[in-house]
């Protein structure tokens, strides 16, 4: 089974300049079943579900573009010089900001509650509020387990974008060549 992480990340070189890329993954939205959107530009692209099969767990999947350093795709056989794809799958930010405010909440009810229990604790009084340190521990990793849970839920969501993705450095790539093998590519 594979590893469950929040937030999954992932970089991909890709022997291709931004715009090549970015015209490949329009190309692959498009003919992409089930259909996938996008929002693409030159330097950050988001691709998503459409909204009649988004769910509250469905991710995004958000590129950013960087060049490669000199002669690093060389090893690989393709041009001296490219792309690196930062990929990073995500709930989408209302979601995201959601999970992040309840995380705050919880730990600072749970720094507050210790706190006071110690300050009630060194006033020898009994110290009811130290019970709410297990319990924002028990709350913050019952959302962590639900978290999971969401992921597992949207595991093939995240397949169909990451399929889109790779369909599209594929095009990328395979246009590069042909017009490196033609004389004319230049990134």
């Amino acid at each position: 089974m594979a590893e469950l992480r929040l937030r999954p990340r992932f970089a991909l070189p890709v022997a291709s300049d931004v715009e090549t890329l970015v015209e490949a993954l329009r190309r692959q939205v498009g003919e992409s079943e089930p259909a996938v959107e996008a929002r693409l530009d030159p330097t950050h692209c988001v691709l998503r579900i459409p909204e009649p099969r988004r769910s509250f767990w469905s991710p995004e999947l958000d590129l950013l573009f960087e060049p490669l350093e000199e002669g690093e795709m060389e090893s690989e056989g393709g041009p001296a010089s490219g792309i690196r794809v930062r990929c990073l799958f995500a709930p989408r930010p209302s979601v995201w900001t959601g999970f992040a405010f309840v995380y705050a909440v919880l730990s600072t009810a749970g720094l507050a509650g210790g706190l006071y229990g110690v300050a009630e604790l060194t006033l020898g009084r009994t110290p009811w509020a130290l019970a709410a340190v297990p319990a924002s521990l028990l709350l913050l990793g019952s959302i962590y387990a639900v978290s999971y849970i969401g992921q597992g839920l949207a595991a093939g969501q995240m397949y169909e974008l990451r399929r889109v993705l790779d369909a599209g450095v594929e095009d990328a790539e395979a246009r590069a060549r042909r017009e490196v093998s033609a004389g004319s590519y230049q990134i």
